[in-house]
This record gives C-alpha cells, sequence and structure tokens, in this order.
C-alpha cells in the first residue's frame, strides 16, 4: 500500500514543483548578485572604454540588476503560490494557475531584455571585451533556468488540474494524512499537519 491516499499525490507533487521553482529562481538571483557586485572590477579590467562601450557598459549592469530583482519578485511570488496549494479551497487551483502564468510570461520578458542582450558589438575585438562583463556560464543558467521554471509550472498545473487534485481541494477528508493547511497562522507556526 502507498505510504499517502492516491488522491493526494498530484497535490504534492505540484507544491514541490513549485519549490524547485522557487529554488531555481533564487539560484538565479544570486549569481545575478553576484556579477553585480563584482561587475565594476570587471569593468576596470577591461578598460578603456569607448562612449557606445560604456551606454553598454550601463545597459548591461542595469540589465543585471533588472534580472536580480525579477528574480526576487517571481520568488516571492512562487512562495506564496507553493504555500497556497495545500490549501483546501476551490480558489487555490485558480490562483496557482494565474500565479504560474504570471511567472512565465515574465521569465519570457526577462529572457528578452537580459543582460546578454545589451552587448551589441560592432567587431570580434569589442564583443570579446563585452563578453567578459557577462560570462558565458551565466547566460547558459539563465536559459536553461528559465526553460526548466516554465516547464516545471506547466507540470504543477497539469497535476492540479487531475481529477484526484481536483477531490483534494472540493472534499475535505478529515482522515486524510496531510489535511493542507488551515490558516496562514499554522504555516508560521510550524503546523502542517503533516
Amino acid at each position: 500500500m502507498a505510504p499517502y491516499p492516491l488522491r493526494m499525490r498530484p497535490v504534492r507533487v505540484a507544491f514541490r514543483l513549485l519549490v524547485g521553482c522557487l529554488v531555481l529562481l533564487l539560484g538565479q538571483s544570486a549569481a545575478a548578485g553576484y556579477l553585480l557586485a563584482r561587475f565594476e572590477d570587471r569593468v576596470a579590467a577591461a578598460a578603456p572604454w569607448s562612449v557606445v562601450e560604456t551606454a553598454q557598459v550601463d545597459a548591461v549592469r542595469g540589465r543585471l540588476a533588472g534580472t536580480l530583482v525579477l528574480g526576487l519578485g517571481l520568488s516571492l511570488l512562487l512562495a506564496g503560490a507553493a504555500m497556497a496549494v495545500p490549501r483546501r479551497s476551490p480558489y487555490t487551483r485558480a490562483l496557482v494557475g494565474w500565479a504560474l502564468l504570471l511567472v512565465a510570461v515574465a521569465l519570457l520578458l526577462g529572457i528578452v531584455f537580459s543582460p546578454d542582450s545589451a552587448l551589441l558589438a560592432d567587431s570580434e575585438e569589442q564583443l570579446t571585451r563585452l563578453q567578459t562583463l557577462v560570462p558565458l556560464w551565466f547566460s547558459a543558467w539563465q536559459s536553461l533556468d528559465v526553460a526548466v521554471v516554465i516547464c516545471a509550472s506547466v507540470a504543477a498545473f497539469v497535476r492540479l488540474g487531475a481529477e484526484q487534485a481536483a477531490d483534494f481541494y472540493q472534499r475535505h477528508d478529515p482522515t486524510a494524512t496531510w489535511r493542507g493547511f488551515t490558516s496562514w497562522l499554522d504555516v508560521a507556526r510550524g503546523h502542517d499537519h503533516a
């Protein structure tokens, strides 16, 4: 026999997927913060900069800061959505669905306005100098992170749409091993009925 009732699994899986998305976005924010903290050193090491290159350096700095803020903001949104998943309410799935749609759209816009897209070089030499500001590992990490978070968000939404999840949110079973949170105070106090 399974350790948890079958109808609880989609909710737990969705919860774990959202927590995974949250961790990935926090990792992306930490990487952007790391690059931002060392940005001035990288700029000074590659100096002198032309007027056009200085404008691009400023654009990269602004977009790194935007990536950091976007990642932290979306992490907060995902934390709220993850906290809502175990809450038994017929409105939970709609709330989480809208939050995941907002996360996906914001991440796609974040990729369009990523620090990489500010690197517009006229020559190979200039491109090499500008690429020292945003390492290849960050660009690869950001792209992979966005793809995984969007796929995991879609998977969480699909899991919440399962019939077993609908039963979880619409019918309260007092014998269930995971009853969900009864209030936000229970979350704060650590009483999760697990």
